[in-house]
């Protein structure tokens, strides 16, 4: 009998895939006017210790995401002024978002090319009654993994956030150069806490998403093997 190498190939491409489709997704969805908004808007965060207002610092900081979110010139970030008509960031601060939109630009080029492998993936599967059972198994299996990885990074960075953080910039970064005084904009309109916030709200949607497309593709897989 034989059994092409292909099918099997696809499945654990679709595998690793998910979990890299995921994770671009929601790091897509924080990179949001939305989620400043709800950090800026909580009770207990913290204030600007140079008195920086609350709509000013929800200004300067959708601005910043906007840079991201739309891969625009860094003059957009540049241009921008304090109340007081002092520039916002000083040239280090803008060396390095002009990094981290680099950064983020090649998340969303992984989670671009995710995204096709799942689509590309999934329609050659269906193309045949002997391979689409493939699909619900490897859906399934990304689901798990992603499952997975999140319990060893979860696991991380709840013991040793700060540890995690600075590993994180030290793969991503050159040097010291994500290091900033207190003084500096960015550090006091995305404090400590804005990026805890958000690895929490990443990892509770991966978690969510994760459970539920695990669950339906298990139910999907057992639908498959009552009907063969």
């Amino acid at each position: 009998m034989n059994h092409k190498p292909w099918p099997r190939l696809i499945q654990w491409l679709l595998v690793l895939a998910v979990p890299v489709f995921l994770l671009t997704a929601n790091v897509r969805i924080v990179t949001g006017h939305w989620f400043v908004h709800w950090e800026y808007g909580k009770a207990d965060f913290p204030p600007d210790p140079f008195g920086l207002a609350i709509a000013e610092r929800t200004r300067l900081a959708e601005v910043c995401v906007d840079y991201l979110a739309t891969n625009a010139s860094l003059s957009l970030l540049a241009d921008l002024r304090l109340p007081d008509g002092e520039p916002t960031f000083n040239a280090r601060e803008l060396r390095h978002m002009a990094d981290v939109q680099v950064v983020y630009n090649h998340i969303i080029t992984a989670g671009t090319a995710a995204a096709l492998v799942l689509l590309g993936g999934i329609a050659t599967l269906l193309a045949s009654s002997h391979t689409r059972r493939r699909i619900p198994a490897a859906l399934l299996g990304g689901s798990m993994l992603t499952l997975g990885l999140l319990g060893a990074v979860g696991t991380y960075m709840v013991l040793s956030w700060g540890e995690f953080f600075t590993t994180f910039h030290r793969i991503f970064f050159a040097g010291e150069s994500w290091i900033f005084p207190y003084s500096d904009a960015l550090i006091r309109l995305f404090p400590m806490r804005f990026w805890g916030d958000v690895a929490i709200t990443i990892v509770v949607l991966l978690v969510t998403e994760a459970i539920v497309a695990g669950a339906a593709d298990w139910l999907w897989m057992r639908r498959a093997g009552t009907d063969a």
